[in-house]
């Protein structure tokens, strides 16, 4: 994996649509293997600076780098991961959709298979492999999400709100299988509501408040520090 000090960095970020200005001179640095908390109030911008990490909103200026290549370099495919806020599903099965999105990475057949295997039985959808995207529950899909977006063992993942519809089993589920693999060096960057949640997981957090980052910086795990910091800011 790459060895840049920071595997996301934000510089100057400006987003404005209709003259409205949604993110207002992002900065933030985000260090190689940490798990990062994105928390912030409904309407803050952060499914906005998700997006614009994602290249799928170009931002008006500034500087967006990951794993050290520009945010529109298309290298970076390979090495990032992303479950988004809303999951837009083809009329497939689970099986048939994941297989198809492992090929982008240029995977071989065996690895994408014993991939899928191993990821569905940790995220505990083995069961509904092969049923209809379309027709499963909402807790599913976003199970299928995460499932496609660690396939190829990114490194970094980015992940808008992934717990939301989720149970408590399914939730402890999911936080296994992301500190594993952020054990093994993927760096995390989750935005949540669910502060008391995360909190037990992270090392690291973002604030963002009216589309201006307000603070920035190491948190202890589950000392009740996230909340306290998070009361300052939003």
């Amino acid at each position: 994996m790459n060895k840049v000090k920071y595997n996301i960095s934000l510089k100057n970020v400006i987003k404005t649509i209709n003259k409205k200005a949604l993110l207002k001179n992002i900065n933030f640095d985000i260090p190689t293997g940490a798990i990062c908390a994105f928390i912030g109030a409904s309407g803050s911008g952060k499914t906005t600076t998700i997006k614009v990490m994602m290249n799928l909103w170009e931002s008006n200026s500034g500087e967006v780098k990951m794993a050290g290549l520009d945010y529109q370099d298309l290298k970076l495919h390979y090495k990032i991961g992303y479950v988004p806020e809303k999951e837009n599903f083809p009329k497939k099965t689970a099986l048939k959709f994941l297989t198809r999105m492992s090929e982008l990475y240029d995977l071989e057949p065996n690895v994408i298979s014993d991939r899928i295997h191993y990821y569905a039985k940790k995220l505990e959808v083995e069961n509904i492999l092969n049923d209809t995207l379309t027709n499963m529950s909402s807790g599913q899909k976003k199970r299928i999400m995460i499932l496609q977006a660690l396939i190829h063992q990114p490194q970094i993942l980015i992940m808008d709100e992934p717990t939301e519809n989720l149970d408590p089993n399914n939730r402890e589920a999911f936080y296994k299988v992301i500190t594993d693999l952020n054990k093994k060096g993927t760096t995390i960057f989750i935005s949540s509501h669910n502060l008391a949640e995360i909190e037990q997981y992270i090392d690291y957090v973002v604030i963002i408040a009216n589309g201006e980052i307000k603070h920035t910086g190491p948190v202890k795990k589950g000392k009740g520090e996230l909340k306290k910091i998070y009361e300052k800011y939003k």
